[in-house]
């Protein structure tokens, strides 16, 4: 009777404070599952710009989100939620059994929740497992929800954060551009008018229009002092009785006549074809163009009825009004006439390679309005789809909020209490053979 006295005596000292200890040291602790969903693709509400569309390396993207849930910035803010500094785990953290036996210093609040939450990317789907462990049920659930909504408002924060930083840089080159096109056309609105024309181009053209029917000018007076200059060679010596009577010529029998004649009647044709506004600048120096080749055609039928007279007159000793002009009268009038066009001629060259440099500036500037133009467009269109898709929800939601299961996971005691009544026994049969061979 008293060996299993004392056998049960064995028992009850390893068993019984073992599994006091155990009960009592080791807490159950309850985990809060919840999912996250992250998209592959990010939607659009109107445009595919480039941060729309498929997720380039999707499966970095998701480590990366994992990451994100277990980061300090995440953990810290749901510790400075005032619903989770009411928690127990935040008021009164329970220390574990290593604390216990050996006292070590207690782990801090925020490194102990980023050791109790796990997240796991669940392979081949677009979810992400988020769970926490917690010796309270309740707070296990309070908390794992402020991971979830902490976690989503720091992911859309960066996102916003780096969607303004895009929107203001754009805003910024909108009005940049807009400033430097309203200079540039400060710039080509002078010259313009400078020029005195909207298209620079066709006063050039007109202008060496111009440039041209002087020089066949001048060439023809050229020519008429080299016939004057002849005429005078032939005259010289002969009695100025001897005079033939010749008929009259014609106005289109002179070549330049009829050069003149044909400019103008182009001039006319032209006008009357295009059928353009009297107001156009174009059709006002059409106009102008055509009346310089009449001025032109009429001042060289004057000289050819000046011509015929002095002839007439070169022929008989007088003019008309019966007085003698001589033909070094003629020939002098005819140079000084060439000087006079020289001069003309010199102020339109001038002029036209004013008007050239002027519209080569122009045709720069208008070059450089156009490339910033190009530029202003493209930088407005992707300004207008950024205020468009601004508010479009990011790819990556809460699928699942915090669910708590009603039994503790990972609850060890169970089994080590029956490590501990396996000892007791083996103590105890230690003891019952010891003492029967004491016997």
């Amino acid at each position: 009777m008293r060996r299993l006295a004392l056998v049960l005596v064995v028992f009850t000292l390893v068993s019984g404070p073992t599994i006091a200890a155990i009960w009592t040291l080791i807490i159950p602790r309850y985990e809060a599952r919840g999912e996250i969903r992250v998209r592959p693709i990010i939607p659009r509400l109107v445009f595919q710009t480039d941060e729309k569309g498929m997720i380039p390396l999707y499966d970095s993207f998701v480590n990366t989100q994992i990451s994100l849930i277990q980061c300090p910035i995440v953990l810290q803010r749901v510790l400075d939620r005032a619903e989770v500094r009411g928690t127990q785990s935040y008021r009164s953290p329970s220390r574990s059994l290593t604390e216990r036996l050996f006292g070590h210093t207690t782990v801090p609040l925020q490194e102990r929740l980023q050791s109790s939450l796990s997240a796991r990317h669940r392979s081949g789907t677009e979810i992400i497992d988020v769970s926490l462990a917690d010796p309270v049920a309740k707070d296990a659930r309070l908390i794992l929800d402020a991971v979830l909504d902490q976690y989503i408002r720091y992911t859309t924060e960066k996102a916003d954060a780096t969607q303004d930083m895009v929107y203001r840089q754009l805003v910024d080159q909108y009005k940049i551009l807009e400033s430097e096109m309203q200079g540039r056309e400060k710039i080509c609105m002078e010259l313009r008018r400078s020029l005195g024309a909207e298209d620079a181009q066709e006063l050039i053209r007109s202008r060496r229009a111009r440039l041209d029917e002087t020089r066949a000018h001048l060439t023809g007076l050229r020519n008429r002092i080299a016939m004057l200059d002849w005429e005078m060679k032939q005259t010289a010596g002969k009695d100025g009785s001897d005079r033939e009577s010749k008929r009259k010529p014609k106005y289109h029998e002179d070549a330049e006549w009829r050069k003149l004649d044909i400019s103008a009647r182009t001039m006319r044709h032209n006008i009357a074809a295009d059928s353009l506004d009297p107001n156009d600048p174009a059709a006002i120096r059409a106009h102008k163009n055509l009346e310089f080749a009449e001025q032109l055609l009429r001042l060289r039928q004057a000289q050819l009825d000046e011509q015929w007279n002095d002839h007439v007159a070169d022929a008989d000793g007088f003019d008309n009004p019966g007085r003698p002009v001589s033909v070094e009268h003629q020939l002098a009038k005819a140079r000084r006439e060439e000087e006079l066009l020289q001069a003309e001629l010199a102020t339109q060259e001038a002029e036209s390679k004013r008007l050239f440099e002027g519209a080569e500036s122009l045709g720069k500037e208008s070059r450089i309005v156009q490339q910033k133009r190009e530029l202003f467009d493209a930088v407005r269109q992707r300004l207008d789809q950024k205020n468009i898709e601004r508010n479009v929800p990011g790819p990556i939601e809460v699928l699942a909020r915090a669910d708590v299961s009603a039994e503790p996971c990972n609850d060890h005691r169970v089994g080590f209490t029956g490590v501990a009544l396996a000892l007791g026994l083996c103590a105890a049969g230690g003891t019952a053979l010891i003492t029967r061979k004491a016997k």
